[in-house]
C-alpha cells in the first residue's frame, strides 16, 4: 500500500478531551483563529476534519503535546454552523469515518494537521440473542430523550440503528460513564460484534442498567 491509495489522507486536526464516535454527533464552540480559519475552509472545501482525544501523558511537554494524542481519532464532518459573531462560531458536527493518526505536525498558526490511515466502517451485523437486552437498554435511553426532549437530536443522529452492532456499541460507548483510554479503546475495536460484547460486559461488570445521562 503506498501514500497515494485513497485510505491515506492529511487532515486538520482538532484535539479533545474527548471521543467521537462514527454516526456521533458533536457541538463545538470555536473562537480560537486557528480552529475558526480550519472550520471556514472545511465548509468552503466540503472536507472534513479530525477530532483526536488528548490523552495524559506525562513524558509529554507543552511543545510536544502530539505525544498526548490518541492513535485513533474520527472524522468530523460540519452539519451545521452559526456564526454567533464574527469570531464565534457555534458548530455540530458528526462521525463518519475512523482513523489511524500516522504522524502529526503543527502549523505556524498553531493548527494541528495529521498524516491518517482511514479505517474501514464497521459492516452491518445484526444484533445477536445475547445482546439484544443492551439494545433495548439503548432503545429505551433514545425514547426518554425524545419523549422529554432532554437533547432535543444534538446527541444522535437519525436514522437509528438499533438493530446493528456497530451503531448500539458506539451510541453506548458515548455514554457509558468511563475513562477516557476505555472509549478509546471501545473506538479502535474494528469488529462491532467485539465492540458489542466489552460494552455488555462493562454494563453488567458495573451494574449500569440504570445508565444515566451525565
Amino acid at each position: 500500500m503506498t501514500d497515494s491509495t485513497p485510505s491515506f489522507r492529511k487532515i486538520p486536526l482538532f484535539p479533545l478531551g474527548t471521543i467521537l464516535f462514527p454516526d456521533g454527533v458533536i457541538a463545538l464552540k470555536i473562537f480560537e483563529a486557528r480552529y475558526l480559519d480550519m472550520i471556514k475552509q472545511c465548509l468552503r472545501e466540503k472536507t472534513e476534519f479530525g477530532v483526536v482525544s488528548i490523552i495524559k501523558n506525562s513524558d509529554a511537554s507543552e511543545e510536544d503535546i502530539s505525544l498526548s494524542f490518541s492513535s485513533i481519532g474520527t472524522l468530523a464532518q460540519i452539519e451545521d454552523f452559526d456564526p454567533v459573531q464574527p469570531a464565534l462560531y457555534m458548530t455540530k458536527s458528526f462521525g463518519t469515518q475512523r482513523f489511524r493518526l500516522i504522524r502529526s505536525k503543527q502549523e505556524v498558526n498553531g493548527l494541528w494537521m495529521g498524516e491518517v490511515e482511514l479505517i474501514e466502517n464497521d459492516p452491518l451485523t445484526p444484533i445477536p440473542q445475547e445482546h439484544q437486552k443492551v439494545a433495548e437498554l439503548l432503545d429505551e435511553i433514545i425514547s426518554v430523550i425524545q419523549s422529554e426532549d432532554l437533547l432535543g437530536e444534538t446527541f444522535f443522529k437519525k436514522p437509528f440503528k438499533v438493530d446493528d452492532c456497530g451503531w448500539v456499541s458506539n451510541r453506548l460507548a458515548e455514554l457509558l460513564p468511563i475513562s477516557l483510554a476505555q472509549k478509546n479503546h471501545l473506538l479502535a475495536q474494528t469488529n462491532p460484534r467485539i465492540r458489542l460484547d466489552l460494552i455488555t460486559e462493562i454494563i453488567e461488570d458495573d451494574d449500569l442498567r440504570n445508565l444515566k445521562m451525565h
